[in-house]
């Protein structure tokens, strides 16, 4: 996994990959998990982001990894579908079309496909630096245009502890270097541990977010797992504890992460899908 950069120097958010075989640019193919394997079990309910953008590239892009919480919703970053400040090479995301590949651990086929239809920011998220007396709320609910024939992840009751296992999903490069070489099609898992809030304070971590470890200090998300989830099993069953915000390091692994904390906004998502009051 890998990272992006925020609105200042210091945080870096994971965001967007290549899909493409045919890369036009160094800088355009983007590392994600770092030090994971090949994804095993049942995970229906993994979401891989994609657009098109015909005026400025003729490749689809893989852009951030998502979780299907309802079967005509995923849930994704919201630093993945706004636009990024001072980034003139950034593809604007009005000229984006939207759409999602749910239920394959293959982001280039398999599972099914939907059009993203309605786009619901987390009010009060914010690019820039967070801080522990605000939220940085980088969330966003994506409406898609039927509902899937798969089964969604189940959203934690409970926010993620100190101590607690992880498991993080994602795609992307294991090279750790920058520019990574490829992209591998299938989804890649990462398991870790969540950390206590001061590891992440040079992430500014913020309420609402969970700070995960990079194990061996060589392994971790970045850009393109953006969005992705952070999963807990219990009694056999995933549950949905995070989405993949951000880190600070240039090169991945390098130093922790952190992940919204899905739990922490569990009557947002609800009320989102239910159409009600989104505040």
């Amino acid at each position: 996994m890998r990272t992006t950069i925020l609105a200042s120097t210091v945080a870096l958010l994971l965001a967007p990959a290549l899909v493409g075989t045919s890369a036009t640019s160094a800088e355009e193919i983007q590392p994600n998990i770092v030090g994971g394997s090949e994804a095993k079990g049942n995970t229906s309910w993994m979401a891989s982001l994609q657009y098109d953008a015909p005026a400025y590239d003729r490749y689809a892009r893989h852009t951030c990894g998502g979780a299907l919480v309802f079967r005509s919703w995923v849930v994704t970053g919201a630093h993945c579908v706004t636009d990024m400040p001072g980034d003139p090479n950034a593809v604007p995301t009005a000229a984006k079309t939207f759409f999602v590949r749910v239920g394959s651990k293959d982001r280039t086929g398999g599972g099914e496909t939907a059009k993203v239809t309605q786009i619901v920011i987390r009010p009060g998220w914010q690019w820039g630096e967070g801080a522990p007396q605000k939220q940085v709320d980088d969330l966003a609910m994506l409406k898609l245009d039927h509902p899937v024939d798969l089964q969604p992840i189940q959203l934690s009751p409970q926010a993620a502890h100190p101590g607690e296992r992880v498991r993080l999903y994602g795609w992307g490069s294991d090279d750790p270097a920058v520019p990574p070489t490829d992209l591998p099609r299938r989804l890649q898992q990462l398991d870790t541990t969540v950390l206590a809030p001061e590891k992440c304070a040079g992430a500014f971590q913020s309420a609402g977010e969970i700070c995960t470890d990079n194990p061996n200090g060589t392994d971790g998300p970045g850009h393109g797992d953006s969005g992705g989830p952070a999963v807990r099993i219990s009694g056999g069953v995933a549950q949905l504890v995070g989405t993949c915000s951000r880190s600070v390091a240039k090169h991945p692994g390098v130093k922790p992460s952190v992940y919204t904390s899905a739990p922490d906004f569990r009557q947002w998502l609800y009320d989102t899908a239910r159409g009600g009051p989104r505040a």
